[in-house]
């Protein structure tokens, strides 16, 4: 593969922002400096941000959901997520009581093949055996060491109880992995009344973070809470780090952009999402949260549905598919309402949606970075396009959007994966498959 010179734009790392060239060989990054070298083909940046590629580390590609499948499959996603910079997803396996975890890891690999944009797997975790401390060993080897659990959804068998949990902690502990735990208190959600604030308070939020930080404390494991969606939430999760336990939290753009309010319109149910969207304040502590540095990353939760999918089931909130759309606005929405209205840095938006996620989830430092090394995953953004979002311009494989008609400030123009350009100018390079899987990077 020839080499590469992206110059005359301004390189954003997590810890420094400035001009520099990008220098690119066989795949990976050879240098970042003042200057490119010769005898390599260059490309000119000028008045364009050079990032590295956002990793998504929470996305629902193909997942079945109340008698459906979300709307993107690992084709479509993969191609939404390029067009909006992420160049590294970590989706989930599909878990069952009967299933052993590296047979699911095995038949998600198998369905991710079609993928454009590389990818890792986080294991779902769904019922205990005494064989499932083997089987963690053995998706370790692998090279998966972040598993799933849910301590709410008893109604759809997938809960997990806290003695269960712990002794999964204690093992993922010893394997050097990642607990990742959907926090909401199953005794305090009433899943008949839908997806909505009135039926999953914050309060099932702040205890369920509360019981795992003691779990994480008490047994030493890593421990990453998901979609954080509220000010309860955050207070635990700080409770918890303050108590020694070695726990991050997740944030999504849905908690940082809309708020409960939406849910009075007359298309509300098409904003069914669990942990729900709560209140304005609940909004501004998590761009607090941010500013100050309290949480590790943020990441989509993308599990999007059409309208036909969730227009039957408006009168029966105990049905609605639960889930939004949102692998290819990530970075534009962190620039847009995060950057350009000075509520985050450059170096945090990198922080929170490249770097962060990739040491969290043993994908840095080959992902998430510029430094040599790397793989060159880059993102060309235009920090000053103005353009409103609208789902029928967009990849994502649905027909709503959360944002729908939101003026935005910054756009992707162009996606390098590995060296290769596989997003330029509003056209999709990448061919089906490219996409790799990521193992856990030891």
């Amino acid at each position: 593969m020839a080499e590469l010179i992206l110059e005359g734009g301004t390189v954003v790392t997590r810890r420094r922002v400035g001009p520099a060239a990008v220098r690119i060989r066989d795949g990976r990054i050879v240098r970042v400096g003042p200057r490119g070298g010769r005898r390599a083909r260059r490309e000119n940046a000028k008045g364009l941000l050079i990032l590295p590629g956002a990793v998504d580390a929470h996305v629902h590609f193909a997942l079945p959901v109340a008698g459906t499948r979300s709307a993107d499959d690992f084709l479509s996603g993969s191609r939404a997520a390029l067009a909006g910079g992420v160049t590294t997803f970590v989706d989930f396996t599909v878990g069952r009581p009967d299933l052993a975890l590296p047979e699911a890891v095995e038949a998600r690999l198998k369905e991710a093949q079609p993928s454009m944009a590389d990818y890792a797997l986080h294991v779902e975790m769904i019922g205990w055996t005494p064989e499932r401390a083997r089987e963690i060993r053995a998706c370790a080897e692998l090279g998966l060491r972040s598993f799933k659990f849910y301590l709410a959804y008893s109604d759809s068998g997938r809960r997990t109880d806290l003695r269960t949990l712990r002794a999964a902690m204690e093992t993922i502990r010893e394997i050097g992995g990642v607990a990742m735990v959907h926090a909401e208190a199953d005794e305090l959600v009433e899943p008949k009344k839908g997806p909505f604030p009135w039926a999953r308070p914050a309060a099932s939020e702040e205890t369920a973070i509360l019981e795992v930080g003691v779990l994480a404390r008490e047994t030493g494991c890593s421990t990453y809470i998901a979609h954080i969606s509220s000010a309860l939430g955050l207070g635990a999760l700080r409770w918890a780090q303050r108590q020694g336990a070695p726990i991050v939290g997740e944030t999504c753009p849905h908690y940082l952009l809309l708020d409960q309010s939406v849910y009075e319109r007359p298309d509300g149910h098409l904003f069914s999402v669990t942990p729900p969207l709560r209140e304005p304040r609940d909004r501004e502590a998590l761009w607090e949260a941010l500013r100050r540095g309290l949480l590790r990353a943020v990441a989509t939760d993308h599990c999007p549905f059409s309208r036909a999918q969730k227009d039957p089931y408006r009168g029966e909130p105990g049905r609605l598919p639960s889930g939004l759309p949102g692998v290819e606005t990530l970075l534009v929405l962190l620039h847009s309402e995060g950057v350009a209205k000075g509520r985050l840095t450059l170096g945090q938006l990198v922080g929170y949606a490249c770097e962060g996620p990739a040491r969290a989830f043993g994908l840095w430092p080959r992902k998430g970075t510029l430094r040599p090394g790397a793989d060159a995953d880059l993102v060309l953004l235009d920090p000053k396009a103005r353009w409103n979002l609208r789902a029928q311009n967009l990849h994502m494989n649905t027909d709503f959007s959360p944002y729908e008609g939101l003026e935005v400030q910054g756009r992707v123009v162009g996606v390098l994966s590995r060296g290769e350009w596989v997003y330029r100018d509003g056209e999709i390079l990448a061919q089906p498959g490219r996409g790799q899987f990521i193992p856990w990077q030891s």
